[in-house]
């Protein structure tokens, strides 16, 4: 029972997250190119004179996945909390 409420959660959050990536990325391209720094070692972007660029990519990526999972979570324990109350 508590997956389908956490499956039913995800996908009622979708146009959230879509909100929260219109905020962070420019377009899927930005999104992209944050993946393709997340997967590069900095070394590499070093050498390439795109370190910095590199870190302010990663960087968006994990407030992206940050802000996310904080929503679900607390999401998460508010309905656990009202379901708690319920079945009491």
């Amino acid at each position: 029972m508590e997956l389908l409420i956490y499956v039913v959660l995800f996908i009622l959050n979708i146009p959230i997250y879509k909100w929260i990536f219109r905020r962070i990325f420019d377009d899927v391209d930005d999104l992209k190119q944050s993946v393709k720094y997340s997967f590069t070692p900095d070394i590499i972007s070093l050498f390439r004179r795109r370190f910095w660029k590199d870190q302010f990519g990663e960087l968006k990526l994990s407030v992206f996945y940050f802000c996310c999972l904080l929503i679900f979570v607390i999401e998460c324990v508010v309905v656990a909390k009202v379901i708690g109350v319920i079945t009491q």
